[in-house]
């Protein structure tokens, strides 16, 4: 077993439900991004590193069980070493259960070295009413390391009429690069009239921001451009601020919220990594 494995089992007897760990590690190794190491406990997996472009690898993350509940705990922890090239993505969406009262917890840690690239594209997380989750994503950048990720979240089912009226969702999202905080967001829905206060969610029951770095005007200028011509709605928009390009999105279907956000990678990727956007084959299935 190992050390993370004995560090969660020596919390299982805390935990109301199942608990996980994954850690990867990638590093540059004869002109192509390896997975140097991989340590699992608990129902995460990770599939095989795909090539479809040469160099840069492709990477799914597994979670056998399809769905999470109260007291359950998923942690996540990529580290991109210098040179690696990574794309990370799920072949589906998360999916949080109603909870008797215990609250799931997901811990995501990204760590991108200088000179290296880390593409965080999961798909979208879906709270059914009733559930509790507490979600934590801390992104780390060092130097010219590039970075392209999302965070989308889906409260309750509105393709079934189903709202959150019940449940909790308490998230923080953080990004640093070389150790200054660019970015700080938290958000707690924790009452019903959150879901359509002026300050929390207008009504909407898709939420999705977009992160990009280093981005300067013309950056900004494309990504502006490409969701002009997508149609977006007045709910959606993007700023600058040192560098990290930042979009924000409310809306009430997530599919049409990722085509969005798609565009807009597709739009920047190539800007800054010097290669056009591959979709990941799993996205077809």
């Amino acid at each position: 077993m190992n050390s993370a494995a004995i560090t969660i089992a020596k919390n299982r007897a805390d935990a109301d439900g199942w608990c996980a760990d994954l850690k990867l590690a990638f590093k540059h190794v004869r002109s192509r991004t390896v997975l140097g190491d991989c340590q699992h406990y608990g129902p995460l997996r990770v599939q095989r590193p795909f090539y479809p472009e040469a160099n840069l690898a492709h990477i799914y993350i597994l979670h056998p069980p399809g769905g999470v509940v109260g007291g359950d705990r998923l942690n996540i922890k990529l580290d991109v070493h210098c040179e690696a090239q990574v794309l990370c993505t799920t072949p589906g969406s998360g999916k949080f259960y109603l909870s008797a009262g215990s609250w799931a917890m997901l811990d995501q840690h990204l760590r991108v070295e200088a000179g290296a690239s880390l593409e965080w594209l999961p798909q979208e997380n879906i709270l059914f009413a009733g559930a509790r989750l507490h979600a934590r994503t801390r992104i780390e950048l060092e130097g010219d390391a590039v970075f392209i990720g999302w965070d989308v979240n889906c409260l309750g089912r509105p393709s079934r009429g189903e709202r959150f009226e019940q449940g909790a969702f308490d998230s923080r999202l953080q990004l640093y690069h070389n150790q200054k905080l660019l970015l700080l967001e938290n958000q707690r829905i924790l009452e019903p009239q959150a879901l359509d206060a002026a300050a929390g969610l207008r009504g909407q029951p898709v939420q999705a921001t977009l992160l990009a770095f280093p981005c300067d005007d013309s950056h900004l200028e494309s990504a502006r451009s490409q969701l002009a011509l997508q149609g977006a709605s007045s709910l959606m928009g993007v700023t600058l601020i040192d560098g990290l390009l930042v979009m924000r999105a409310l809306g009430s279907n997530s599919e049409q919220l990722k085509k969005q956000m798609i565009s807009v990678w597709q739009a920047l990727r190539p800007m800054l990594l010097g290669r056009p956007a591959v979709l990941p084959r799993i996205w077809a299935t």
